[in-house]
């Protein structure tokens, strides 16, 4: 009975993990088809000055952050770091620009490019 439910639950990892490698793999593809502006047009020029400084953050341990809030970022994060670094910026971003608004900021709080690997 325990062997059976072991079996199970192995295949339904093995499932899972089959069907998100498909997943990562289709949008890798779509990824690799959209054109990729220039980090420095990425930018809006006119608003970097003295008066409206730019400030960058890089986020170190995307795969150690997303691990600790989810079950397939532990078990699958290693097999699509692209993704889970790109969920973990988004998140980031949108936690930045919530607490910077309850600062009473005005901040325009994007990503403005991934870093490659």
């Amino acid at each position: 009975m325990v062997t059976a439910v072991a079996v199970l639950v192995l295949g339904a990892e093995v499932a899972a993990a089959v069907l998100l490698v498909r997943a990562a793999r289709r949008l890798r593809d779509r990824e690799a088809a959209l054109p990729r502006p220039a980090a420095d047009d990425a930018i809006d020029a006119r608003r970097t000055s003295p008066v409206h400084p730019l400030l960058a953050v890089e986020i170190l341990n995307a795969g150690e952050l997303a691990a600790r809030e989810s079950w397939a970022a532990r078990r699958f994060g290693t097999l699509v770091p692209r993704v889970v670094g790109r969920e973990v910026a988004a998140r980031a971003a949108e936690q930045m620009a919530e607490q910077l608004a309850a600062q009473g900021v005005r901040a325009d709080v994007r990503i403005v490019a991934p870093r490659q690997p």
